[in-house]
């Protein structure tokens, strides 16, 4: 059975991937909460893009580069909050054909 990242672990290595698997979903939170800042697009979608997933894939790698851009020419947000000053880091693709099951395995490896 995998591992539920909610919190629900059994053994020690559980509980440390379950605190990695937090730590990063809070660094992606916060990625798309800068991209989303400054990309209307992306904010005002509801959570959705209406389109296929490499599509979707291109759209956001387009905005994680636009935006990098724009903090290297120190283009402001649109917000006057700002979230932030960090980079967006780099977006690698995602095999979108991966069964369920080799992602468990493989998890299920890491730990």
């Amino acid at each position: 059975m995998a591992t539920d990242p909610s919190g629900n672990a059994r053994t020690r290595a559980e509980e440390r991937y379950n605190e990695a698997h937090g730590r990063t979903r809070r660094i992606i939170e916060h990625t798309f909460g800068l991209l989303k800042a400054r990309f209307r697009c992306l904010h005002l979608t509801g959570g959705s893009l209406y389109y296929s997933p490499k599509k979707v894939f291109q759209i956001i790698v387009a905005c994680c580069m636009l935006h990098n851009l724009a903090l290297r020419r120190q283009v402001p947000f649109l917000q006057e909050d700002e979230p932030g000053d960090g980079h967006v880091a780099a977006v690698e693709p995602v095999d979108s054909d991966e069964e369920e099951a080799e992602d468990v395995d493989n998890r299920n490896t890491i730990i």
